[in-house]
């Protein structure tokens, strides 16, 4: 599963963070519609968000308030947004 890996990372970030855009499926030979996210959570929040395309609007999927690891479903457009200090993995599952 490591191969297929995408990392959000906010290390030791104050004042807030937001990850780059990445898309869902990360292996393009694969129709994975479900992945697992990693959270481990120092202070503050993480919020999920999904789109489904360029133009459409952010949406918060979950808010995590404490460290999980739990399966989600893939969007085409992901991103994560901490309020303090967080790391968050998300991968494809096999």
């Amino acid at each position: 599963m490591a191969n297929y890996a995408t990392k959000f990372y906010s290390p030791s970030y104050t004042g807030g963070y937001t990850s780059t855009v990445v898309k869902g499926n990360d292996n393009l030979n694969s129709n994975q519609p479900r992945g697992v996210i990693q959270v481990t959570i120092t202070s503050g929040t993480v919020n999920l968000e999904m789109r489904l395309a360029d133009e459409a609007t952010w949406f918060v999927a979950k808010t995590y308030s404490t460290s999980t690891v739990e399966e989600v479903v893939l969007a085409p457009q992901m991103r994560v947004v901490a309020t303090a200090d967080a790391e968050c993995w998300l991968a494809e599952t096999h």
